[in-house]
């Protein structure tokens, strides 16, 4: 049976494990967009997607999915003006605007998914 301070040891070992990569990566992501007053959540996003993670973007017409499928990925600056671009295309007043959003990135090298 372990005794308190075995327990207390145990449990402090756990509490002050290393961070995963994808937390580190979520870290500097954030740090990075604080340069960007005005397009904060736009450069992380990017930037996540830069580093391959499948992040949720917000469109014009809510919430896609969006996953850079180019190899190399893209500096998170390029995949920033292709989010902008594709989501300035898409026709803010018709149900097919997530398909638009879709279909101008996907050549840009992007998979986009609804969930």
């Amino acid at each position: 049976m372990m005794g308190i301070v075995g327990l207390a040891a145990a449990l402090v070992g756990c509490a002050t494990s290393a961070p995963t990569a994808e937390s580190r990566d979520r870290a500097e992501c954030r740090e990075y967009a604080r340069r960007f007053a005005d397009h904060r959540v736009r450069m992380k996003d990017a930037c996540l997607i830069s580093r391959g993670y499948r992040q949720p973007y917000s469109t014009v017409l809510g919430e896609l999915w969006v996953r850079s499928t180019a190899e190399p990925r893209q500096p998170a600056d390029v995949v920033a003006v292709d989010l902008k671009e594709c989501n300035d295309r898409t026709n803010k007043w018709s149900n097919e605007g997530w398909a638009q959003f879709s279909k101008c990135m996907t050549p840009r090298g992007y998979a986009v998914s609804v969930y």
